[in-house]
């Protein structure tokens, strides 16, 4: 998921234009990200007991929901603020962001802050060099620097919820589980149905934190809005499973069946006593 050419028409452009800034949603294409969406190693095994708690992220999963016929309704994820925002990216910019990029790439990490941070002075409604600052903060170990410009970021451009992530994973590396979660819940903040952020957050609580009744809700969660396409997750959310012992599904819960009256369910007793007796039932006793 890299970034160098600058002809609008390459799949490699338009991934350029949606890191400048919130404002590439002009671009009408799904947001993605420069790195493994699974930006944590594989949940561990160990086992624990801990209450879900509200400040987990229940708040922010979504829910299949049924009709009064108790039937699914089709749930439909809400889209992604950074790439709905409208505003173009100058082609100025465009342009300057993919050089800086390039030099990023090929080892010329001064040249490339310098790229980046003239682009803050001259583009300063974008947050997309302001994160590309950061990685290179953390890249010269200069973690207070990166967590600035992090802010920074997010400072211009609430909605872009790839710094989000960007950060959780920079305040994992740090050691900062605390800061890495709240980064997590801020992008699930800013957009519920981020499926990457759900199932990073849900393996930040099993592995890093050891929380695995926190994590089960976003591992189903991610599960549920990619439908099931990633056999490795669907297998963790078995795991997870057995070892917390909760198979009640946070995100599908049907109504439960009508009760039948209990007139009507005295005849169904009736009429079933009714159908035996022209027969013995069969036990075990008589083989």
């Amino acid at each position: 998921m890299a970034m160098v050419s600058v002809k609008a028409s390459t799949p490699a452009t338009l991934l350029v234009l949606a890191m400048l800034s919130g404002c590439a949603g002009v671009l009408q294409v799904k947001q993605s990200e420069p790195e493994p969406k699974v930006v944590e190693p594989e949940p561990s095994q160990t086992e624990t007991k801990t209450n879900v708690a509200e400040g987990s992220g229940g708040a922010f999963l979504p829910k299949q929901e049924y009709d009064a016929e108790g039937k699914k309704i089709p749930y439909v994820p809400a889209p992604n603020p950074y790439t709905e925002q409208s505003a173009p990216v100058p082609p100025a910019a465009r342009s300057a962001f993919a050089d800086a990029l390039a030099l990023m790439k090929d080892g010329e990490l001064r040249l490339a802050r310098k790229g980046f941070w003239a682009m803050t002075k001259a583009f300063p409604e974008l947050s997309g060099p302001w994160v590309k600052l950061a990685e290179l903060s953390e890249q010269r170990e200069k973690p207070e620097q990166a967590r600035e410009y992090y802010r920074k970021a997010l400072e211009v451009n609430p909605a872009n919820v790839n710094a989000y992530l960007k950060q959780a994973v920079f305040e994992r590396r740090q050691g900062e589980f605390d800061k890495a979660r709240d980064a997590y819940l801020a992008a699930l903040e800013t957009w519920n149905d981020f499926p990457e952020a759900h199932l990073n957050l849900a393996i930040l609580y099993d592995l890093y934190m050891n929380r695995p009744e926190e994590a089960q809700p976003h591992y189903e969660a991610y599960d549920f809005l990619t439908g099931g396409s990633d056999p490795k997750v669907a297998d963790w959310l078995i795991e997870i499973r057995r070892r917390t012992g909760i198979e009640t599904s946070f995100i599908d819960n049907p109504p439960p069946e009508p009760e039948v009256p209990a007139e009507q369910a005295a005849e169904g007793e009736a009429v079933s006593a009714d159908a035996t007796t022209g027969g013995s039932p069969e036990t075990e006793e008589q083989g």
